[in-house]
């Protein structure tokens, strides 16, 4: 057996375990913690399948108990989650820029497939693409070797006024609130400029400017849907 044929072999993960293992890494990167039954609900399963899920890829090395109720990935689980990662974000990338995709359209059709297109496939997607570092939604991509840098960000609502920065993120795939946010220019990439804020958790008014566009334009949102949005180079 070659040193290609063993890697492919070792680095080989069913779609279902690839999809558990990524959801486990996400759930851990945003609540710094992983309970299993928010994890069932991230995945939109029952508790007990998850539990079941959670014991087999413990035997395998994947994953371990952390407190009474709570998960977290061994490195080869992580190494597995990361991989996913890159091929659904390298995937959605190919959506939009080769297939004429829009951005509330990529994430349901990535999320169906990306487990089933190999290593070498998706790496020559990613050559075609000049190996892109952020999907369509502004969520960096891992690189080959398995890492993955997460840019200094703070969400719109939490930030004061006046403050100047660049959308990084939208941490949602709602597809109705994505089109909502491209009609605002609320894209990755954006200059957006905060002015001020009702008190008590109300609308927020914002300036933005596509970077495709001369124009600014002014937009009054709600905190709710601010708190999706992320700025960077504040």
């Amino acid at each position: 057996m070659t040193t290609r044929q063993k890697s492919s072999k070792q680095a080989k993960s069913t779609p279902v375990v690839m999809d558990f293992l990524r959801e486990t890494y996400l759930e851990a990167q945003a609540h710094n913690r992983v309970v299993l039954r928010e994890l069932a609900e991230r995945l939109g399963v029952s508790a007990p399948a998850v539990s079941r899920m959670a014991q087999r890829l413990i035997r395998k090395g994947l994953m371990h108990r952390e407190g009474a109720c709570g998960l977290a990935l061994s490195d080869a689980g992580t190494r597995i989650a990361l991989k996913a990662l890159r091929h659904q974000r390298i995937f959605e990338v190919f959506l939009v820029q080769k297939l004429g995709y829009t951005w509330d359209e990529v994430f349901a059709v990535a999320q169906s497939a990306y487990s089933h297109l190999d290593d070498e496939l998706i790496e020559r997607m990613a050559t075609q693409l000049n190996q892109p570092t952020r999907c369509p939604h502004g969520d960096p991509i891992p690189t080959r070797d398995g890492k993955l840098k997460l840019l200094p960000a703070k969400r719109l609502n939490e930030l004061d006024s006046p403050t100047i920065g660049t959308v990084g993120r939208v941490d949602t795939h709602d597809p109705e609130m994505l089109k909502y946010l491209g009609t605002l220019d609320l894209n990755p990439g954006a200059n957006i400029t905060m002015l001020g804020r009702a008190p008590f958790g109300g609308p927020i008014r914002i300036k933005t400017k596509s970077p495709n566009s001369a124009f600014e334009n002014e937009h009054v949102i709600g905190a709710e849907l601010a708190a999706h949005i992320w700025v960077e180079n504040v």
